[in-house]
C-alpha cells in the first residue's frame, strides 16, 4: 500500500526534540533555581520523546528500525507528565499542597514503566492515517493515556488559578502566557493519542508543535529580567552584612547561658568541697538540678549557634515549600538573633500577638528571613537615635496581618515608591537588594506588603499572608 503523509512531520518533530534539549539547558543556565531545573528535566524528556517520534513516523525507514524507535519514543513519553507536573507545582509554589498528588503521579509512572518493554504497554504497531508505524495500545498504555490527560488538565487549572490570583503585573503576564501555552500544548499533544485508538485523524497538529515550545520557553526566560550573576553577587554582600549583625548578637546571646552553666557548676563544686549538703539524698537532688540546668542552657546555646549556621547556609531560592506555621513562633525564633541590636541601640521592643491567632501557609525559611530583614531594617532606621519598635500579629479575615512599626525618621513618598526596586538604596554601604528580596519572598508565599511612612513620623510595614486552609486550587 502506498502511504501519503506530511513529509515535514519527521523534520518538525526533530526540531521539537533538539530545541527542547537546548531550551531546557538555556532556562536552567538562565534561572539556576528549582523551577529552572525541573523545566530542564521536563524538556529533556520531551527531547527523547520527540527524537523517537521523528524516527517512528519516518515511513522511509525499515520496519524493524522504526519499531525500535517507536518503543523508545513511547517509553520516553512516560516521564513527560510527571516531570511537567513537578515543574508546574514548583513554579506556582504548590509543591507542599499537592505533594501526595505528585507522589501518586510518580508512583503510577514507575508502575507503568515496569511493563514498558512488554506487550502490556505497546502491543504492536499499526498503519493508521498516513503513517506506517503507529503504536497499538496495551493495557498499561491506557493507564498512561489517562495519566497524561489528568496531569495536563490539572496543570492547566493550576496555571489558570495562578494567573487569576497573582498580584504582580509582570508575573501575572507570565502565568497568562504559561496558561495559553499549556492549553496549546495540551491540544497539540493530546491529538496525537487519537490515532493510537484507530481513529484516522490526520496529524497535521504535529507540524505546529514547535510553537508550544517557543511560547513556554519565552515565558520562563522573560521573567528573569535582571542579570543573574550581578544579582547573586550583590545579594551575597547583603548576606555577609546580615551575618555580621548575627555574629554580634550571638556573641551577646551565648554568653548568658555560658555564665549560667559556669555559675551552677562552680556553686555545685564548692558546696561538695565544703560538705554543705547534709545527706547523700540532698547531694543527689542538687546534682540532678544542676545537671538539668546545664543541659537546658547548653541546648539554648546550641540552638543559637544552629540559627546562625542555618542562616549562613541558606541559599537564595525563591521556590516556596509552603506549610502550616505559627507566625508568633517564627517571631520567637527571630527576635533572639536581633536582641543585641535592639539593646545596643536602646530600642524599646513591643510585641503584640493575638491569642489563638490562626497559623499561616508559608515557607518557614522564607518567613523567618522576611521577619529578620524587616526588623533589622527598622533597627537600622533608629540606629543613632533609638526609639520604639512594635510588632503586631493578628487575624484579618482569611489572612493574618503582621505590622512592623518603627519611630525612625521615616521616608519620603518618592522613596516609598522605589524601596522595593532592586539595587535602589539610600544607605552609603547598602546594595539595595534587602527589601527587593523580602518583597519577592513575600509574594511567592502568597503574601502582600505595604509600606506607610512619613518623614519625621516613622515607618510601618504591613504584611498579610493567607491563613492555613484559606487556599484553594
Amino acid at each position: 500500500m502506498n502511504y501519503v503523509y506530511p513529509a515535514g512531520v519527521p523534520i518538525t518533530m526533530s526540531h521539537v526534540a533538539y530545541s527542547s534539549f537546548l531550551t531546557g539547558l538555556i532556562v536552567w543556565l538562565k534561572r539556576r533555581d528549582s523551577a529552572g531545573f525541573y523545566y530542564m528535566v521536563f524538556s529533556w524528556a520531551v527531547f527523547l520523546w520527540g527524537l523517537g517520534f521523528a524516527f517512528m513516523l519516518n515511513n522511509d525507514l525499515p520496519e524493524a528500525t522504526a519499531v525500535k524507535w517507536g518503543l523508545f519514543c513511547n517509553v520516553s513519553a512516560l516521564f513527560i507528565p510527571a516531570t511537567w507536573f513537578q515543574f508546574v507545582l514548583v513554579y506556582t509554589g504548590r509543591t507542599a499542597k499537592f505533594r501526595m498528588t505528585l507522589i501518586f503521579v510518580y508512583a503510577v509512572t514507575f508502575l507503568i514503566f515496569c511493563f514498558a518493554f512488554t506487550k502490556q504497554f505497546v502491543a504492536g504497531f499499526q498503519a493508521v492515517v498516513s503513517f506506517k508505524h503507529y503504536p497499538l495500545p496495551g493495557l498499561f498504555y491506557n493507564f498512561f493515556t489517562v495519566l497524561f490527560f489528568f496531569v495536563m488538565v490539572f496543570s492547566f487549572l493550576l496555571f489558570y488559578r495562578a494567573w487569576k490570583t497573582e498580584q504582580r503585573v509582570e508575573r501575572k503576564h507570565d502565568f497568562q502566557l504559561l496558561f495559553y501555552s499549556s492549553l496549546y500544548g495540551f491540544v497539540m499533544g493530546g491529538l496525537s493519542f487519537v490515532p493510537v485508538y484507530g481513529i484516522p485523524l490526520p496529524q497535521y497538529n504535529l507540524l505546529l508543535m514547535p510553537v508550544w515550545q517557543i511560547m513556554l520557553t519565552y515565558a520562563m526566560i522573560r521573567h528573569n529580567v535582571f542579570n543573574l550573576e550581578e544579582l547573586l553577587v550583590a545579594a551575597q554582600k547583603d548576606k555577609l552584612a546580615a551575618i555580621g549583625t548575627l555574629a554580634a548578637s550571638i556573641n551577646h546571646e551565648i554568653r548568658n547561658p555560658l555564665y549560667i552553666v559556669h555559675g551552677v557548676s562552680e556553686t555545685l563544686a564548692d558546696n561538695l568541697k565544703n560538705d554543705v549538703y547534709a545527706s547523700k539524698q540532698e547531694i543527689s537532688d542538687r546534682s540532678s538540678e544542676a545537671a538539668q540546668t546545664i543541659i537546658k542552657q547548653s541546648e539554648r546555646a546550641m540552638a543559637i549557634v544552629k540559627s546562625l549556621s542555618d542562616f549562613a547556609k541558606t541559599k537564595i531560592d525563591f521556590a516556596a515549600d509552603r506549610n502550616e506555621l505559627s507566625a508568633e513562633r517564627a517571631l520567637q525564633n527571630v527576635l533572639p538573633l536581633l536582641r543585641h541590636e535592639l539593646e545596643f541601640d536602646k530600642i524599646e521592643l513591643i510585641v503584640s500577638c493575638q491569642p489563638d491567632c490562626p497559623p499561616i501557609c508559608v515557607d518557614k525559611r522564607h518567613f523567618e528571613q522576611i521577619l529578620f530583614n524587616l526588623i533589622l531594617n527598622a533597627c537600622q532606621a533608629m540606629k543613632r537615635s533609638g526609639g520604639k519598635l512594635e510588632v503586631i500579629v493578628a487575624a484579618s479575615g482569611e489572612r493574618v496581618l503582621i505590622r512592623i512599626i518603627d519611630t525612625g525618621p521615616g521616608i519620603s513618598a518618592e522613596c516609598a515608591k522605589k524601596i522595593f526596586e532592586p539595587f535602589y538604596t539610600t544607605k552609603e554601604s547598602g546594595t539595595g537588594l534587602g527589601l527587593y528580596i523580602t518583597k519577592r519572598l513575600i509574594e511567592v508565599n502568597g503574601g502582600k506588603i505595604k509600606v506607610v511612612s512619613k518623614l519625621g513620623a516613622g515607618t510601618s510595614f504591613q504584611l498579610t499572608f493567607p491563613r492555613m486552609g484559606a487556599l484553594r486550587l
